[in-house]
Parts: structure tokens; C-alpha cells; sequence
């Protein structure tokens, strides 16, 4: 037998569409408006995550980067998303493709976190 797809509804029911109001995307992904960004993927370094070439990620640059958390920072002259990892005053920023290396962050770097990545939006069908 086929594996069955399920969809769980967490915004109402399709047969009661008649009462439903609009949706606001904005209302339900954005904390914070004023610090919310829409970045294009490219490459394949977080495809492990759920991240994949041609995503649209959504970063908040309010947030407090934690350990563990997938963030776009600022490395040299270009943006890169990966995965931050924080142990006592050592600072990395890893792919999840085994083929890149870890990027350490010292003193003498220009790096900087530049946004926590919230969401990622992917196109199903083109």
C-alpha cells in the first residue's frame, strides 16, 4: 500500500470556509516587523537543515543568536546561513554539508551575526 500524506489543520477547516477571515502571514511568522527580512538561498551548505538552493529565509535580526540556532552572519565581504555553534568564547559557524569546513571566528575576522534565521519558505512546483 501507499504511504498516505496527511495534512493537519491549524487554521480552521476547509469545510467552514464561509466564517474564516484572511490569513496574515505577516501576523503569524514576523515577531518583529520593523527587524524582519526575506534572503534568497543559494547554494547547497545547510541542505541537511531543510535548507535548500533557491529558499527564501526569513531572518530576524532582532533575535539573540543562541548555540545551535541557523543564522545569516557576515564573513569577509558576503552573507553565509549556517548553523552557529558557541562554546565558552569560541565562536563557529558550521555547514551541514560535510564537504565544508567550519568557519572559527577570531578577533581579527570581520564577522558579525547578522539575523537569526526564523523561517524558510520553498517553492513546491515551478
Amino acid at each position: 500500500a501507499a504511504p498516505r500524506t496527511r495534512v493537519a489543520i491549524s487554521f480552521g477547516s476547509p469545510a467552514t470556509e464561509s466564517g474564516a477571515t484572511r490569513l496574515d502571514l505577516n501576523e503569524i511568522l514576523i515577531r518583529h516587523p520593523q527587524a524582519a527580512f526575506l534572503m534568497r538561498i543559494t547554494g547547497s551548505a545547510m541542505r541537511e537543515a531543510g535548507i535548500d538552493d533557491g529558499d527564501l529565509a526569513l531572518v530576524d535580526r532582532a533575535m539573540d543568536a543562541s548555540h545551535g540556532q541557523v543564522v545569516i552572519a557576515i564573513w569577509g565581504d558576503e552573507f553565509l546561513c549556517r548553523r552557529l555553534q558557541r562554546a565558552g568564547n569560541d565562536v563557529c559557524l558550521v555547514a551541514t554539508d560535510p564537504e565544508l569546513h567550519e568557519i572559527r571566528a577570531c578577533a581579527e575576522d570581520r564577522f558579525e551575526v547578522w539575523g537569526v534565521v526564523t523561517h524558510v519558505i520553498k517553492q513546491v512546483s515551478g
